[in-house]
């Protein structure tokens, strides 16, 4: 019998030290942080950017804080300086984002951009044009296998497709409306990049010098470091007389910047110079102050590495402190299911071994066996002249002497106590005085 509990506490004990080992494993993972984007805020490792955020936010005269939403919910109170680490520069924005990022800039925003280090150079029109080209061919190749073979649309088709009724038309005109919607609400930061007066394009290939550029400080005279490695072949071209080059890369500029309205922009080719990795091998404190010369309070920006705050029904849970509550309703909803379980196979049950033979007690063996069970024998006496009294209310006289007779009783020590005499004796007085 002793086989069975120990067991099941083994199994216990195995099913607990494994759910311990999970979540160590999660605890692991997220403290080191490799599950969010490079140049995340959220990072740990030498990819992210978690060091910078941290000694910033430390620094007595700027507050740092991260962004999980859209811009537009941000609605800063005053101007800000927003970070966008690690952004890659065929991002879209959306119209309604853009705007509000314009309103930003013109109110006294600061706007840091840091791109996502690249290899690759740009493709020609020629390539662009041959891509959409193949994509064409292949889009008519999957209209074709959907026809049948050797047949081609004639006038009898054409007809019925006139003939057809207009509400069949109609959804493939909406679907085309919805898409153009669509294109209009998501602009491309080309496009973007357009407006501001400037271009992106790629240094030529070059594999020897991938991991060996050196950007230099385009004005002698600038409180910046004189040179900073560089990662990345991405560099701005078709400047306005606007921008001024910080930093140039094989003569061209990867790091510019430019006033709009009261606010500001600073575009970075790379984002390496902002990692962990470059916060412990070299850092660059007069870039980083330029780059956050701005508002005092600092917002990086998760939201354009994917990183949202969706707030569901766990979340706000955790923001009203609502743990107890939770945690009461799954005790709750364990017991129900508890109370209500039942066994899937029936308790087993030898006739043969029992045969004929029906063991048991009468029904008054079983009534004493109760009465001993739940009640005291001190309080035998009492309980009986409480139920007697429910049954007589109609007999005062009665009922007085059978309390006097119980209240002698209770007051003798415990050793003098006789409650079958004291019973008997009440039993008496009343049947001689029943007519």
């Amino acid at each position: 019998m002793l086989r069975k509990p120990l067991v099941i506490a083994a199994a216990l004990a195995l099913a607990a030290l494994f759910l311990y080992g999970v979540a160590q494993l999660f605890v692991l993972r997220y403290e080191r942080g490799d599950v969010y984007p490079p140049y995340s805020t959220l990072r740990s490792d030498p990819l992210g950017t978690k060091g910078l955020y941290e000694a910033l936010d430390r620094l007595p005269e700027l507050r740092a804080s991260r962004n999980f939403g859209p811009l537009p919910r941000l609605q800063p109170a005053t101007p800000v300086t927003l970070v966008y680490a690690g952004l890659t520069h065929r991002a879209y924005w959306e119209s309604r984002e853009l705007s509000t990022f314009n309103e930003l800039l013109l109110g006294g925003t600061r706007a840091v951009f840091a791109f996502l280090p690249e290899e690759q150079r740009l493709r020609s029109a020629e390539e662009v044009n041959a891509d959409a080209a193949a994509r064409s061919k292949k889009q008519e190749a999957r209209s074709a296998k959907g026809k049948p073979k050797g047949k081609k649309l004639g006038a009898k088709d054409r007809e019925a497709e006139k003939k057809a009724p207009a509400d069949e038309k109609k959804p493939a005109a909406d679907a085309d409306e919805e898409d153009e919607e669509e294109n209009r609400a998501m602009i491309h930061f080309k496009e973007v990049s357009r407006r501001w007066g400037f271009a992106f394009d790629y240094l030529p290939a070059d594999e020897e010098r991938e991991f060996d550029r050196v950007a230099v400080r385009a004005d002698d005279k600038a409180r910046l470091e004189p040179k900073i490695t560089w990662h990345t072949a991405l560099f701005f071209k078709d400047l306005k007389p606007e921008w001024k080059v910080l930093y140039r890369c094989e003569g061209q500029p990867v790091v510019i910047e430019r006033r709009l309205g009261r606010g500001s922009i600073v575009l970075a080719a790379d984002s390496y110079f902002l990692s962990n990795e470059a916060m412990r091998r070299e850092r660059h404190p007069l870039l980083l102050a330029h780059l956050f010369d701005g508002p005092p309070a600092l917002v990086f920006d998760e939201e354009h590495h994917g990183v949202r705050n969706d707030p569901g029904i766990a979340s706000l849970a955790r923001k009203y402190r609502l743990h107890g509550v939770v945690a009461g309703v799954l005790l709750i909803a364990l017991l129900f299911v508890w109370k209500n379980a039942t066994r899937f196979l029936p308790a087993y049950h030898d006739d043969a071994r029992d045969g004929d033979i029906v063991l048991g007690k009468e029904s008054a063996a079983g009534f004493i066996n109760l009465l001993r069970r739940t009640i005291r024998p001190a309080d035998i006496l009492s309980l009986c002249v409480a139920e007697w009294r429910k049954s007589a209310p109609h007999r005062p006289a009665d009922r007085a002497r059978a309390e006097e007779l119980a209240a002698q009783e209770q007051v003798r020590p415990t050793s003098q106590r006789n409650p079958v005499a004291t019973y008997q004796a009440i039993a008496q007085t009343l049947t001689g005085k029943r007519p």
